[in-house]
């Protein structure tokens, strides 16, 4: 099939319509309103997060696993993250206040201290991860390779994330984080619209899916869908906004940003796949991601190279906020959230240069998974060395809470990344 066949002259008032549809989501999304409202402030941070880079490599990834079964993958990876945060809702609410009380039994404190080792470490990677990919994207897209470059430029952005770290607060990352993300989701909105009328086109047409994708036994298949479920991680960060906002609004927040995340994973997979069949799935490329879009409108392979570099700024900047927070609690408040930003981002700065970020970012999903791990522990422990006994959780809900511990465990141990 021509893949161009459908749309050989993409209409010049479908191109306007997308441009249009953006400006006015931007508008929308920048109401005062809005920007003043806690709960959405809040939300910011976790959405910010999760989405990153997820929406664009999440339908050609699992294209390249399971082809046409893609939505079906994708709904369960985002039922299962969602799972996970009621793990992290349930320590924020009844594990955190003991905590700041230092009532906590001797196993249960350690398994919270472990945990929090894990997450430091993986949000430094992270940061140093996400911002490089930028970078190195932006690069490869002007047909510029140099590393030293991509490197100089990655550094001078988690500097300047630093800077307004320590000069401005939590207030001031989640500023950078409103703006990038108001410009990011606008950007999405108009590039949802546009996949739309190309999917609208293609499935009346009477054309269907074909998927050239490499062939996996089904145990392959699972150990790389496991993997994914990292591509959905950043929930967590609301856990460690305690320094502006309540208990309550955190967990509220988390949701809305699981939810909205989940929606936009579910149809960004759905809408994505009559274009990305196009794609060569045993090699996918970001340049040829982007390109590909162009098939549906002249304008998506632009405002996709936007939202690219948005994401990995808007989650870049969401880990750095997470990170430094995490780090300052831990050192029982002896650094500063604003100091702690700083000790990240240097940390940050010393990967970029000294190693090969691609490589170890299956090390910074393990980490992750088994962070989550230890926080299905910890609120197993809690409720079992803790808790009163009428305030226990039920036995569905143990059993619960078990189940994913051992999901996570085969995570940490089986999952491997998509070759």
């Amino acid at each position: 099939m021509n893949p161009y066949s459908l749309l050989a002259a993409p209409s010049m008032i479908l191109n306007a319509g997308l441009i249009l549809a953006a400006l006015f989501a931007m508008y929308f999304l920048r109401r005062p309103k809005l920007q003043k409202s806690e709960s959405w402030q809040a939300t910011l941070t976790p959405l910010s997060s999760i989405i990153g880079s997820g929406f664009l490599i999440m339908s050609p990834l699992l294209a390249s696993v399971v082809g046409g079964l893609s939505p079906i993958a994708v709904i369960g990876i985002v039922v299962l993250a969602y799972a996970i945060g009621s793990v992290i809702r349930f320590n924020i609410m009844h594990v955190e206040p003991r905590i700041k009380d230092n009532s906590l039994s001797k196993t249960t404190r350690e398994v919270e201290y472990l945990g929090d080792i894990a997450l430091v470490l993986a949000y430094m990677v992270a940061v140093a991860f996400y911002l490089s990919l930028l970078s190195s994207f932006l690069f490869s897209y002007l047909g510029i390779d140099n590393l030293d470059a991509e490197r100089w430029l990655t550094t001078i952005i988690i500097l300047f994330i630093s800077i307004v770290g320590y000069k401005r607060g939590l207030g001031g990352l989640e500023k950078l984080e409103a703006i990038s993300m108001t410009a990011q989701l606008s950007i999405v909105f108009a590039l949802l619209i546009g996949l739309a009328a190309f999917s609208y086109l293609f499935y009346t047409s009477g054309e269907s899916l074909n998927f050239d994708f490499p062939q996996r036994d089904f145990s392959t298949q699972i150990r790389i869908l496991a993997g994914a479920l990292l591509v959905v991680q950043g929930f967590e960060t609301s856990r460690f906004l305690g320094e502006k906002y309540n208990s309550e609004i955190r967990v509220a927040s988390m949701k809305k940003a699981q939810i909205i995340s989940g929606i936009l994973y579910v149809v960004s997979v759905v809408l994505f796949l009559p274009v990305v069949q196009h794609l060569d799935l045993q090699h996918i490329q970001m340049a040829k991601i982007v390109n590909v879009t162009g098939m549906a409108a002249i304008v998506l392979p632009f405002m996709l190279i936007g939202a690219a570099l948005l994401s990995q700024f808007s989650a870049a900047v969401a880990d750095t906020g997470g990170g430094g927070g995490l780090l300052s609690e831990n050192s029982g408040n002896k650094l500063s959230t604003r100091v702690s930003y700083l000790g990240i981002s240097i940390c940050a700065i010393l990967l970029v240069w000294a190693v090969e970020l691609i490589e170890i970012i299956t090390l910074a999903s393990r980490a992750f998974a088994f962070y989550y791990f230890l926080q299905t522990l910890l609120a197993l422990n809690f409720c079992y060395r803790d808790c009163s006994p009428e305030s226990r959780m039920s036995l569905w809900t143990r059993i619960f809470f078990i189940t994913l511990a051992i999901i996570l465990a085969y995570i940490i141990f089986f999952a491997i990344p998509a070759e």
